[in-house]
């Protein structure tokens, strides 16, 4: 092999693992944003199955009646402050209506009809939330593993790193022609990172639990009575 075949040799190894490099880079950063969108579509029907969660929770404050009322049921919950009760307060008396017109009422009695609603009610949203801490949990656990692998992919991809070795392989000067890699590869470094995904409580909001209705039955049942409508 001539001194002209090894120099074309070299150059054509020298331009695959730069293409390697490139390719690479693309790869995981395409992985990196999928996981991303992902994630953010995750958080948006939560949030969407947690608006309806508040919908419940005004339908249960409707059903109850007053605020006397509520006062003794979210003691007994231990709920305070009461979730989305502001935004119920807001409602006038035919919004709050419409909340309870498409559910049956069940019951000979109107004391039946009145107990049966408000615990029908409490069933239905103690198991939406109960739905929803696991999936405010998976959320939370995708963000982690996002992060980490934001963190290997940095590590992975220490641009000042890749460069420096690059510009020794060519013996200094651009390290790939167009200056992809130019003397400014710091600030360039710093800017093809991937950033770290976090989530506001207002991009997922936790919610509170609730017992299920068997062990608060009693209890509700007996506040009910001392209030029959």
């Amino acid at each position: 092999m001539t001194e002209d075949d090894l120099e074309k040799a070299l150059d054509s190894l020298r331009f695959q693992i730069k293409k390697e490099i490139v390719d690479h880079y693309f790869a995981e950063r395409v992985y990196l944003e999928e996981e991303a969108r992902a994630l953010e579509e995750e958080a948006a029907a939560y949030r969407e199955e947690a608006a309806q969660a508040a919908r419940l929770f005004h339908a249960f404050y409707a059903a109850l009646k007053n605020e006397g009322v509520i006062s003794q049921v979210m003691a007994a919950l231990g709920l305070t402050p009461w979730p989305f009760y502001e935004e119920f307060h807001k409602l006038t008396p035919a919004q709050r209506q419409a909340l309870l017109a498409h559910r049956p009422a069940r019951g000979l009695t109107a004391w039946r009809r009145f107990r049966n609603l408000v615990l029908g009610i409490y069933e239905e949203l103690q198991k939406a939330l109960a739905t929803l801490q696991k999936r405010h949990h998976q959320i939370q656990i995708h963000l982690t593993l996002l992060n980490e692998d934001i963190q290997k992919f940095n590590s992975s991809f220490d641009f000042g790193l890749i460069a420096a070795q690059i510009e020794a392989m060519e013996g200094g000067g651009e390290v790939i022609s167009g200056g992809l890699f130019a003397p400014e590869r710091e600030e360039l470094s710093t800017r093809m990172r991937f950033k770290r995904r976090k989530l506001t409580e207002e991009e997922l909001p936790a919610l509170p639990v609730l017992p299920p209705l068997d062990q608060v039955k009693g209890k509700l049942t007996e506040i009910l009575a001392r209030v029959r409508p």
